[in-house]
């Protein structure tokens, strides 16, 4: 019973653990893009909220107290960096610009490190799942109180699931 018990309680550590990860990769990606944006904002004129909403949004998720809200403005920065990389695409001088080359770089790498570390949380929280219930730690799981942890998705509705028609933008 003490080995299941302690099993249990490493596999949630193992949960908080990844969480935090994730909140580095995000609190690292709102910290740089002000930066990078600064950078970018006289090629991207045509864009003049961008960097007020970035600050924006960086300000909200700083004050955030749940992981759910913090990932909603999550959610929100990445339809903002959605929405500036179909911009550039659509003027032939940026997408050649250095610093804007830099901007895609950034936003690229920062999107596959939360996504690896939102993989990391996934494989984490199944484990935990697992562990808690199976034959016979569901026994040690149920008389300690230890309940199933969500998974994390990024995708929050049907709409997202389907397949983006790049023309509506074009």
């Amino acid at each position: 019973m003490i080995w299941t018990y302690n099993k249990i309680v490493k596999n949630k550590n193992q949960i908080r653990y990844t969480i935090q990860n994730i909140d580095v990769q995000l609190k690292k990606r709102f910290e740089a893009l002000p930066n990078i944006a600064t950078t970018v904002k006289k090629y991207l004129t045509h864009e003049k909220d961008v960097h007020s909403d970035i600050a924006r949004l960086r300000s909200q998720y700083q004050a955030s107290s749940t992981r759910e809200e913090g990932l909603g403005l999550e959610q929100q920065l990445s339809e903002l960096l959605s929405t500036i990389m179909v911009s550039v695409e659509n003027y032939p001088e940026l997408k050649s610009n250095e610093s804007v080359i830099l901007l895609q770089r950034s936003i690229n790498e920062f999107a596959a490190q939360i996504s690896a570390s939102q993989r990391a949380y996934n494989s984490a929280v199944l484990t935990y799942n697992d562990s808690i219930s199976v034959f016979p730690s569901n026994i040690v799981a149920g008389i300690f109180g230890f309940k199933k942890e969500e998974y994390m998705s990024i995708i929050t509705n049907e709409q997202e699931r389907k397949n983006i028609d790049l023309n509506t933008y074009l």
